[in-house]
């Protein structure tokens, strides 16, 4: 046997592992948030019940809760359960020099996002409700006066929201958190 037909083989054989080793990895990081115990939506249960609005904690060296966190965001969430109806999200924007809100699903996923540049009349806000709930809602629509509502589908029916607000100084972090704070999560009922 000659040498090219051994290098050949080997070079198939570490071409095929490789392969296999990649499909196996994607396969564990797909899986892994589906079969996590302690997730986002976990964590933030400890913290507040559905349909409230809780502070996020400070991020701290110490902190484990949410690894990652940036000290200089201040924080807050709301749980959403859609079984009772869209929900309505409002959240003026202030003096922050930015603010956002993310929409994640109950495994964490962000389904939508908006910074304070999407704010209008200083404030961000959206409806969220399921695909079955926003044809009913579409459908009770004026044309003749159409809705200037920001209208998000969620993929699940369970979910949280989190608003964050920036601090350019520590010394404006309490400004910061008074901003989150003001994060409004309502259930509206369905237009009949």
């Amino acid at each position: 046997m000659n040498l090219g037909a051994r290098f050949g083989g080997a070079g198939l054989f570490v071409a095929a592992t490789i392969a296999v080793a990649a499909l196996v990895h994607l396969c564990v990081v797909l899986v892994i948030p589906a079969v996590a115990s302690r997730d986002a939506y976990a964590r933030l249960a400890e913290l507040g019940p559905v349909g409230a609005t809780t502070p996020l904690p400070r991020a701290a060296p110490g902190e484990r809760r949410f690894p990652w966190d940036d000290p200089a965001l201040a924080g807050s969430f709301c749980r959403f359960d859609l079984s009772n109806g869209p929900l309505r999200v409002k959240a003026p924007v202030g003096r922050a020099g930015f603010a956002s809100l993310s929409f994640h699903t109950r495994h964490g996923a962000v389904f939508y996002a908006l910074t304070d540049r999407a704010a209008t009349h200083g404030k961000m806000e959206a409806v969220i409700a399921t695909a079955a709930q926003l044809r009913v809602i579409v459908a009770h629509d004026d044309e003749d006066d159409p809705s200037q509502d920001l209208r998000v589908a969620s993929p699940t029916s369970d979910g949280f929201v989190v608003m964050r607000a920036f601090s350019e100084l520590p010394s404006l972090f309490a400004a910061a958190t008074e901003e989150a704070q003001t994060l409004n999560c309502a259930i509206e009922p369905l237009p009949q």
